[in-house]
């Protein structure tokens, strides 16, 4: 499935579960290092672009070679800017020995009770 399909999937699903789409939220995406250097030259890159520092691993857990790095954008959700930034971050992310691993981000709802939408299917 492609990057695209996979954003469409998730935004159908927001809006079909009642999520306010326009209303503003942190939109997380992850991504992973072998080394601090290069997570560091990828921060500053993102950070130059608008994207703020969540979370940035020093080390690498036991249960992992990899060094965490998550990055947040304040945003209500737009599927063309998501595909944006997906399909730069999968680009980019490797010229600094990166892997993306895709976003996350919280359900807003204007009160409608979204397990009820849910279990109507």
């Amino acid at each position: 499935m492609s990057r695209k399909n996979a954003n469409k999937r998730v935004f159908d699903f927001l809006k079909k579960a009642g999520d306010s789409i326009n209303e503003k939220r942190e939109v997380t995406h992850w991504f992973y290092f072998e080394k601090f250097e290069d997570a560091e030259r990828f921060e500053k890159y993102a950070n130059d672009i608008g994207f703020y520092t969540i979370t940035k691993q020093h080390k690498a857990p036991e249960y992992s070679d990899n060094l965490l790095l998550l990055l947040g954008h304040f945003e209500g959700l737009n599927e063309d800017q998501i595909d944006f930034d997906t399909m730069e971050f999968f680009e980019i992310a490797p010229k600094y020995n990166g892997i993306y691993d895709g976003w996350e981000t919280s359900f807003k709802s204007e009160g409608d009770d979204f397990i009820n939408k849910l279990k109507e299917e």
